[in-house]
């Protein structure tokens, strides 16, 4: 058993949430946001749209480009463009849509093969 499975909340008889440890840390760093970055914040969350960030991120690593910035910089970059990339496909059901998608034509291109 993970660590994070035995941990217990004080008087609790249930695991730690991870949900609560987020709302506490929101809390925590409230304070260091303005108003209307905190409504900016809120919004994303509800959204749950990351094609602001990757907008951004593709919009900087231009930028770096343009500046002459190293190679190595810039794949760290286009290495976390790619991961926002995956993450936003898995978010918008996108993933298992394709996953179905590609073993319907599998089993249509095996069922073909066998005469069904």
């Amino acid at each position: 058993m993970a660590k994070a499975d035995v941990r217990r909340e004080e008087g609790s008889q249930r695991p730690a949430s991870p949900r609560g440890v987020t709302r506490t840390a929101r809390r925590l760093y409230e304070s260091l946001f303005s108003a209307e970055e905190r409504a900016a914040l809120k919004e994303a969350v509800e959204g749950n749209d990351l094609q602001q960030e990757v907008e951004l991120l593709r919009v900087l690593i231009r930028r770096g480009v343009a500046e002459g910035l190293d190679l190595e910089t810039l794949s760290r970059a286009m290495g976390r463009l790619g991961q926002l990339l995956r993450v936003q496909h898995v978010i918008a059901g996108q993933a298992a849509k394709s996953l179905d998608e590609a073993l319907a034509k599998a089993l249509e291109e095996i069922a073909a093969e066998i005469g069904l």
